[in-house]
């Protein structure tokens, strides 16, 4: 423990609110905040928020807060020196972010975090045109409602980070993610809907405009039709959240 720090309580309480039951049991039922789900969550995205970063971006999905900072091309170690570029990437929960305290040093999950982002980038950055460079993408999760949905966000958020910074790209990646819950595929699901551990979670990547897929991420139990309905729902989810991307790029000009 730090002494020199303020250490607050490790686990927050949120304050109680009336809960409300809902009736309905069909397929399109209602979820938390009125949300079908087939459903997103609306978002807000700015680029151009961290003034001595390259580019940055802030994304905003209701409890879902990110922001993304990305500083090169930068000169590449000797060790690391290649004809083609190279990504490094630094995904980090906020200490403040989690129900629970999160520590100041990343933990196993935020690496397999970073690696995964680096990896959804691959195919969609020319790393040709900058060689014996490194692109470093930091992220920062300020407010989490849902891991997997988190992952999602900061793969978007770093998305218009890059733009920003002018980093040539074949394509905008636009991620989304979904839980498969009593057999049906639920969009951008919360912290509540991934809370239990019989849900299976599912994350995925995407080019729009080329129309490819970048990086898919399955967790738990999913049936291969299933599996497919997710890819094609997520896509479709990928799509949407492409016209933000593109509503926030041009009013930044």
């Amino acid at each position: 423990m730090d002494k020199r720090r303020i250490n607050g309580p490790e686990i927050s309480v949120k304050p109680i609110e009336k809960k409300i039951t809902q009736t309905n049991s069909n397929d399109n039922e209602i979820r938390k905040n009125n949300r079908s789900i087939e459903n997103i969550r609306p978002i807000f995205i700015k680029p151009n928020v961290i003034k001595k970063a390259n580019g940055s971006a802030y994304y905003e999905a209701e409890n879902i807060k990110v922001i993304c900072g990305v500083y090169g091309p930068r000169s590449s170690k000797r060790s690391m020196v290649s004809d083609e570029g190279n990504i490094y990437c630094e995904f980090k929960f906020a200490p403040f972010s989690c129900n629970k305290r999160c520590g100041y040093i990343r933990n196993a999950q935020e690496r397999e975090y970073s690696l995964i982002i680096q990896q959804a980038f691959l195919p969609a950055i020319r790393l040709n045109l900058y060689p014996k460079s490194t692109i470093d993408i930091y992220i920062t999760v300020l407010e989490n409602d849902g891991t997997t949905a988190c992952l999602a966000a900061a793969i978007t958020c770093a998305s218009i980070a890059l733009t920003d910074a002018g980093i040539q790209m074949y394509d905008l990646v636009a991620a989304a993610s979904a839980t498969c819950i009593k057999g049906n595929i639920c969009l951008d699901p919360d912290a509540s809907e991934e809370e239990n551990d019989t849900n299976s979670k599912f994350m995925l990547s995407y080019m729009p405009s080329l129309k490819q897929i970048t990086h898919v991420l399955c967790t738990g139990k999913m049936e291969a039709e299933q599996s497919i309905e997710a890819i094609n729902t997520c896509i479709d989810a990928c799509n949407s959240i492409k016209t933000v991307m593109d509503h926030c790029l041009i009013n930044s000009l």
